[in-house]
């Protein structure tokens, strides 16, 4: 009994052909999915990152508002008590009323 021949290349690259083909149409719209999936998961972790980063920042600017708050009341004290003792070393100032 004989074998026949046949000429494999071509059969080969036609199934090779058609698999290539069907896998993309198959899995195209999967990948398409699951990038979308991990896309919508990557951006919601860095919204959240974004919150925390938000209130960390809120609660370290309303600390720096109460220091200079602070500063302000200082700097107020202190230059209210300079201007006292300007207007304390004026002659007008140091003559008593019951000094004349």
């Amino acid at each position: 009994m004989q074998i026949p021949e046949y000429d494999l290349a071509p059969v080969i690259i036609a199934v090779t052909l058609i698999l290539s083909v069907s896998g993309v149409l198959i899995l195209r719209p999967i990948a398409k999915k699951l990038g979308g999936l991990f896309e919508a998961m990557s951006f919601e972790r860095s919204n959240k990152a974004s919150a925390q980063e938000v209130t960390r920042l809120t609660e370290a600017v309303s600390r720096l508002t109460d220091r200079m708050e602070t500063l302000e009341d200082r700097q107020d004290f202190t230059e209210r008590i300079m201007a006292s003792l300007d207007r304390a070393e004026t002659p007008s100032r140091l003559k008593a009323p019951t000094d004349r």
